[in-house]
């Protein structure tokens, strides 16, 4: 039978149990949840703890969310449905929440539908405090039956085997062939959708009907039904809608400016300039000029001349001169005004066009951003003399300003699948696209942001400006509201360089102390890093890879503390640890996903962008290792960057664009406030992350 996905810390609970419990369903006591969730812990240890620390969690008192993880957004570990005897226009649904997830009385399904789950005794809830919330749903339940059928029948001629991921890890799903308990539905028992739900994601086509005669209103009279004539596969959305790289996209002439050869459209919507006039612009019927974006730019620029103190974070100047110096010098040349930069001399070239709808709703876990994600433009620095790509990218990253509702997530998640409908690079391909990232890359975009902007952050990656001894470095940039100016502000979810550091003293003593107060919360990715923790700054303003980005751990660069010789600056958790130091962005961009610095590396014009084997699934450049030595597998395994757990380092599976490309074709495919799109709202986890 088929079990919850959501293998999380604070949900890894053993929901066979509650699949089996029919409508008179016998009770548990709270005693024997926990026996039950537990030993399915230690069965599908998909974290990776260690089995002290799984014992030490049934009774650690910090098992508890901390009131500094600011958790705000909660997920079902399942979804259940069951019939109601005599009505064929109602289902029973019933979303699972561990205790340690969530024990409300109730939970509310805001987005646009406004459907209210109980586990408080009352209306169709059984049994108080079971974990079961339990809604009656709108639905036709004959249709929904031959849905469920067809969708079962075409996972088994298919063999089909889905893989899901569980906080960006790809899992392969132990129980496929049981997609839907068909006979316990019958018989009015609970019976999981996680099967169905898989599927979604799949290869295996949705189309929508509409059941007439159904009233409802929460607009479940939806139903969507499986076809044999396909939409977009997942292998078409990973090519043509998560990470577009391809030449003919990312050098349009059109659309891009190539400042070696001096040709191209130097005002193309696409260039580094043009995207630096609409965030210099205030208004959009009154764009900034050529003078003011100069003046932008070099405001921009000029941060990096002296130290900044960021969240009293010294962050060292840094050699923009590099960048300065020679673009002024062929601007004066080229019969600009003194001082003044010239936009067909801009050091920078698009590599990469990029969709972040999984990062929709991160905002609601803390993390700034918005309902539908983001959208974002990479760009890396070309030396000069034109003689290379230097190491350095720049990325644009705004939010997308639509509405927070399953149908808005829905419409936007579509006009990026519809990509799949052009040949890449076609010219037709070329102008949808555009369509898409005009709306959010323009001025005017988000009139309750400065500048009316979309944009959420721009950050650099680089070791081109370095000053000896050379080391990578992270920055991150805001508008600011006051002038308008691109402002430096501390890194997203990255603690100061000062508290990564493999020795006893009283930075690292409360580096450990965070992790292990927050374990449960940094485990399950609902933690925000605060700008302080106990009185003291704790954010930092930058963030450098001090050590080799890939090769065998542990001599790759990634966050630690000590050995357990000193329990002060012991980090107790092996999941804890991977995950603050992966969510930490110089984590993330070196040892603990065996990347090479750059998720997108730079290129120069003519080449296209290679990416890492965290993004890709195949091993990225720099001697980064694929750990099964399997280049052929769409899988990229990477060993635990402290070779944790001592006795059988853990080993993550990762492909990024795979498991952004299912996410986004499981929303393009539901109908909203159906059965599915219900279930798929009420089991979506946020991400909390910023990379």
């Amino acid at each position: 039978m088929k079990t919850t996905k959501k293998f999380t810390l604070t949900g890894a609970v053993v929901i066979f149990t509650a699949a089996l419990i029919s409508w008179n369903h016998a009770d548990y006591s709270t005693k024997e949840w926990s026996t039950h969730s537990w030993s399915y812990l230690h069965d599908e240890n998909s974290l990776g703890f260690t089995e002290a620390e799984i014992n030490s969690f049934d009774t650690d008192d910090n098992w508890n969310f901390s009131p500094e993880s600011n958790r705000k957004q909660i997920y079902a570990e399942d979804v259940l449905i069951q019939k109601i005897p005599g009505d064929n226009n109602h289902l029973l649904m019933m979303a699972f929440f561990s205790k340690e997830n969530f024990s409300g009385p109730i939970v509310t399904l805001n987005n646009g539908s406004g459907i209210v789950f109980r586990d408080d005794g009352t209306g169709f809830d059984k049994k108080a405090g079971d974990g079961l919330y339990t809604a009656q749903i709108t639905a036709d339940v004959k249709e929904f039956r031959k849905q469920a059928v067809s969708i079962s029948v075409q996972m088994k001629k298919a063999n089909y085997k889905p893989v899901h991921f569980i906080h960006r890890m790809m899992v392969q799903d132990p129980d496929a062939l049981d997609s839907f308990e068909l006979q316990k539905f019958d018989a009015n028992q609970a019976v999981s959708l996680s099967g169905l739900n898989d599927a979604l994601s799949s290869n295996i086509s949705t189309t929508s009907t509409v059941t007439p005669g159904l009233s409802s209103n929460i607009s479940t009279n939806s139903i969507s039904t499986v076809t044999a004539d396909a939409a977009a596969t997942v292998s078409s959305i990973r090519q043509n809608s998560m990470f577009i790289t391809n030449l003919n996209v990312v050098e349009d002439p059109t659309r891009t400016w190539n400042f070696c050869n001096q040709t191209g459209n130097v005002d193309g919507p696409w260039t580094f300039w043009t995207l630096m006039k609409e965030l210099a612009s205030k208004d959009p019927l009154l764009k900034a000029t050529d003078a003011q974006v100069s003046t932008f730019v070099q405001n921009w620029l000029n941060t990096w001349k002296t130290t900044q103190v960021i969240n009293a974070d010294s962050v060292k100047s840094r050699l923009v001169n590099n960048i300065m110096g020679a673009w002024l010098t062929q601007s004066r040349n080229g019969g600009a005004p003194s001082g003044q930069l010239d936009k067909r001399f801009a050091p920078f070239k698009l590599t990469a066009i990029v969709n972040r709808f999984d990062l929709r709703d991160g905002a609601l876990n803390g993390i700034p951003g918005s309902p539908c994600g983001e959208g974002r433009f990479v760009f890396c620095l070309i030396k000069s003399d034109c003689s290379r790509a230097a190491s350095m990218t720049v990325i644009f990253e705004y939010g997308i300003n639509k509405p927070a509702t399953c149908d808005g997530q829905k419409a936007w998640a579509q006009q990026w699948v519809n990509l799949t409908n052009f040949p890449l690079g076609s010219s037709e391909y070329n102008q949808a696209l555009q369509n898409v990232t005009d709306q959010f890359s323009l001025c005017g975009t988000n009139i309750s942001k400065p500048n009316q902007s979309s944009l959420d952050q721009l950050r650099t990656n680089e070791i081109a400006l370095s000053p000896n001894p050379k080391a990578w470095e992270l920055r991150e940039f805001v508008l600011d509201g006051n002038t308008g100016n691109l402002k430096e502000t501390t890194v997203g979810q990255t603690v100061a360089d000062k508290y990564n550091a493999q020795v006893v003293n009283a930075d690292v003593q409360r580096m450990v102390d965070y992790v292990n107060t927050n374990a449960a919360s940094i485990s399950s990715e609902t933690n925000v890093v605060p700008p302080t923790w106990n009185g003291e700054p704790f954010l930092g303003g930058s963030s450098r890879i001090l050590g080799a980005p890939t090769g065998n751990p542990p001599q790759v660069y990634h966050f630690d503390g000590t050995d357990a010789t000193s329990a002060s600056t012991f980090i107790k958790s092996t999941s804890a640890r991977f995950f603050f130091s992966f969510n930490n962005c110089s984590g993330c961009h070196s040892g603990e996903v065996q990347t090479n610095f750059t998720h997108v590396d730079p290129v120069f014009f003519g080449t296209p962008a290679t990416l890492s084997g965290f993004v890709t699934g195949t091993a990225g450049s720099g001697g980064a290792i694929d750990f099964d030595n399997n280049p052929t597998n769409d899988t990229f395994k990477v060993k635990d960057a402290a070779l944790r757990p001592a006795s059988d380092p853990k080993i993550r599976n990762f492909n990024e664009i795979r498991r952004r490309a299912v996410d986004l074709r499981k929303i393009a495919v539901i109908t909203c406030g159906s059965v599915l799109g219900i279930a798929t709202q009420l089991t979506f986890e946020p991400l909390n992350s910023v990379d």
